[in-house]
């Protein structure tokens, strides 16, 4: 099934997706906390179908998810992907589908769908193996708003300098006015930020790099944004040995982003792998390492949690 391929958590609820079950139709499945204990319910669309990976991304934000499906295609062609939203029945607790979020130019094999998040009104779609401008493989996402009960695209975002094989889009994080995505391949990798301008449907954007970024660090390869706060990861840095890996934390002031500090986990190791998936929220940060080896066990994996006091992040526990 390949639950757990995908999840997303706000306050309550949780999502998890399982893009493989039913001979690839797939589910996802939203948990809600009663105290020491989360139920379940099962999601899915009744036009998804046979190798459609419904639950290859997931959303979650309040009352709104999001829930991508990057196998969905009209026929034997390919897929153009698609990307579905729930809303919560406050009276009943029950999730039932809303929209359809289908972007204004698909295409086929771009792998819509295949990242999502959600934000308030605002819903964003990735595609990172579009061609933009003819650009193989650079990769865009999609900005979706909500009006009332319907959604509607309102934007289509690439980056500025994009290059072939960047797979802008692949992961896709959004919190509030802003959205971060990634382009792994592009000079050591890059991560950009977009804002919403104000009362408009326009998004400037700003091309954030580590300070010491290089070669193949895949910085940007991994990101999540949450409010002042963004974290990219960089899990082929070398600081620690080949592939050893790392993570970024930036901090805005007024419009502008600027690195604030780097996390390298406490016993990091080559090839631990560390920013292979990270995550942030307020003043904690989790950055998973799947290729560590606790207690000497091979690639077991683990995940480090930081802490902010002040302009310092420490590491406070692996997981």
């Amino acid at each position: 099934d390949t639950f757990g391929s995908s999840i997303a958590i706000s306050g309550n609820y949780a999502i998890v997706g399982a893009p493989a079950s039913n001979s690839n139709s797939g589910r996802a499945y939203i948990f809600t906390r009663s105290g020491n204990t989360w139920s379940q319910q099962i999601i899915y669309s009744s036009e998804i179908a046979q190798g459609d990976t419904f639950g290859s991304g997931v959303g979650i934000d309040g009352d709104y998810a999001v829930v991508g499906a990057n196998g969905k295609g009209p026929n034997q062609q390919g897929a153009v992907g698609a990307a579905y939203v729930f809303k919560r029945n406050v009276t009943t607790g029950v999730w039932s589908q809303q929209a359809i979020l289908s972007r204004n130019d698909p295409v086929f094999n771009e792998h819509y769908g295949q990242s999502v998040a959600i934000s308030g009104d605002y819903a964003i779609v990735g595609a990172w193996a579009d061609d933009p401008g003819g650009i193989v493989d650079a990769g865009s996402a999609y900005i979706f708003k909500r009006s009332g009960t319907s959604w509607s695209q309102t934007a289509y975002i690439i980056a500025s300098d994009k290059h072939q094989g960047d797979y802008f889009g692949r992961f896709v994080s959004i919190s509030g006015d802003y959205v971060i995505s990634g382009s792994e391949s592009n000079g050591g990798g890059a991560a950009y930020i977009f804002k919403r301008d104000t009362g408009l449907e326009t998004w400037s954007q700003q091309k954030i790099q580590g300070h010491d970024t290089e070669g193949n660090d895949e910085f940007g390869k991994y990101v999540s944004i949450s409010g002042d706060y963004a974290i990219v990861g960089a899990p082929y840095d070398d600081d620690a040995g080949n592939a050893s890996g790392s993570a970024y934390i930036f901090k805005r002031e007024g419009t502008t982003w600027s690195e604030q500090a780097k996390l390298v986990a406490g016993d990091a190791g080559s090839p631990d792998i560390f920013g292979i998936s990270v995550s942030i929220s307020g003043d904690y940060a989790v950055v998973g390492a799947s290729n560590e080896d606790p207690g000497g066990t091979a690639d077991a994996g683990s995940a480090y949690i930081f802490k902010r006091s002040g302009t310092t992040w420490s590491q406070i526990a692996k997981l």
